[in-house]
């Protein structure tokens, strides 16, 4: 393990986001309001830590960036990430504790949504404006984010992108891995910018459709006012933000393809179609049960809010415009199953991913035939080939792994003294990076209430969702740290 390639690479991280620091502290400026002080003694601190970095790294050879360094840096990317994102709530006093303001900095960045703060527009626009973006940095993912405007790093730097999209497979539109990032990043923003535009046009002003775009293509749901989305009550909105949501959580591969090839043949990819087919289903079956119990008015109005709230929840946004926790059973028993599944591998958003299920269910299906017909060859096809072994197999560990992970996490967290639906819709929120779950984490209440132990339960989580949990687990292993 080369520690030197490491603190090099988290110095050039922690000088990228205190230099993001700069757009907040605009409105902070403009506002006169005191997270300026907040921000200034932020980006200090984030230059002091990257110049230590900087001075442990700066003899550290650009080709010594192994797998094994490139796991341990992209991991400790988000611990420090956190850290020093959250200072300007500290510094400025905006949240009580460190527990807490750790907390708020993680589910930013990991774009879960998950908030401890009761009260968000009592804050300043400055530091309102500093949540959202903490998403929208994560959305696209910071390493990849420094990938592409730092090709510094040294050769190896494939070996990052993988570390932080380890899904289960990586997909390269070009042949150099900052071309890759710099392409994906350009479909980000021109989305971003799209989105800014159309709820600027739909009567939000200009500060309000940032903040919500960059939750909205980030998937993570931060929003500026304590109703979250319900605050505009404006199908418009509620429509624009559920087309963002949707297309955020496709691959944005096939965006760029789409754009490329300016057609939509990229969409028919088998995973897209899974994942519409099962938001346009699940649409369906809350929409017949709300009309059935009389939830909300007529069919279109039912339609709107079903929608919204699918795609925000199987998106792993976690806006708003409903208090979902009062509908009925089985429409929070699906919304917490759209929870695991989340959208499609290279999206933002978080979860399992529709090409895990997918490959799962093939491969039990083709499990059954082999059952019937001992002797047949039974291919497991995905996309247009078949699906390795490997993939299978990594498919079926990951999923394991997941439920072992919310298990267990659920355990500490009802041991704590939270109730069983808290601690597993809560553990569920947070692993899936969602955001609101069911009971005290309702979609009207926040984890303020949730004990210090529990809270770092659920930072964990984060982490491990927002990294697809190998490369969270590998630290805790020797292999990883040995010289």
């Amino acid at each position: 393990m080369n520690y030197r390639i490491i603190a090099r690479f988290l110095s050039i991280l922690l000088l990228t986001v205190a230099a993001s620091m700069a757009f907040p502290l605009l409105w902070a400026l403009k506002d006169g309001t005191g997270d300026t002080h907040a921000f200034m003694l932020s980006v200090l601190a984030g230059l002091t830590m990257a110049g230590a970095l900087h001075l442990a790294g700066r003899d550290a050879p650009v080709d010594a960036l192994g797998t094994r360094e490139a796991i341990a840096g992209v991991a400790l990317a988000w611990i420090v990430a956190s850290l020093l994102g959250c200072m300007p709530y500290v510094f400025g006093g905006y949240i009580g504790s460190f527990t807490d303001a750790y907390f708020e900095a993680m589910s930013g960045f990991t774009t879960t949504g998950a908030t401890i703060i009761a009260d968000v527009e009592a804050l300043p626009r400055g530091i309102l404006m500093w949540r959202a973006q903490t998403q929208w940095l994560g959305g696209m993912g910071i390493v990849v984010l420094v990938i592409a405007m730092m090709p510094l790093l040294g050769v190896n730097m494939t070996q990052l992108f993988k570390a932080e999209s380890p899904g289960p497979s990586l997909e390269k539109t070009s042949p150099r891995i900052t071309d890759m990032a710099m392409m994906l990043w350009k479909i980000y923003m021109g989305l971003t910018v799209a989105g800014i535009a159309l709820l600027f046009c739909g009567g939000m002003s200009l500060y309000n459709a940032i903040a919500h775009t960059f939750a909205a293509v980030s998937t993570g749901g931060f929003s500026t006012h304590n109703a979250s989305v319900a605050f505009y009550d404006s199908a418009y909105i509620d429509y624009v933000l559920t087309a963002i949501m949707f297309l955020s959580g496709a691959n944005f591969n096939l965006h760029l393809a789409a754009i490329r090839g300016r057609t939509l043949a990229p969409y028919r990819d088998s995973e897209f179609n899974f994942y519409s087919v099962v938001v346009g289903g699940s649409i369906l079956l809350i929409c017949a049960v709300l009309m059935r119990d009389g939830i909300h008015g007529g069919f279109f109005e039912t339609l709107r809010y079903a929608s919204f709230q699918v795609v925000s929840v199987i998106t792993t946004t976690g806006f708003v415009t409903d208090d979902y926790a009062l509908w009925p059973t089985f429409t929070q028993l699906l919304l917490l199953a759209l929870m695991l599944v989340g959208g499609c591998a290279g999206s933002t958003a978080g979860a399992i991913k529709c090409v895990r299920f997918q490959v799962v269910l093939k491969s039990a299906a083709a499990e059954l035939k082999r059952t019937v017909h001992p002797n047949a060859v039974v291919a497991v096809f995905q996309g247009r080939g078949t699906a390795s072994p490997s993939m299978v197999t990594s498919a079926g560990c990951f999923i394991a792994i997941y439920f072992i992970i919310w298990g267990l996490s659920a355990l500490a967290v009802s041991f704590s003294g939270h109730d069983i639906v808290t601690s597993i819709s809560a553990v569920a929120a947070t692993l899936s990076n969602v955001g609101p779950g069911l009971a005290d984490v309702g979609p009207v209440c926040n984890f303020s209430e949730q004990t210090t132990f529990a809270k770092w339960i659920y930072s964990f989580d984060m982490l491990c969702g927002r990294l697809e949990i190998y490369t969270v687990l590998v630290l805790f292993t020797k292999d990883l740290w040995r010289k």
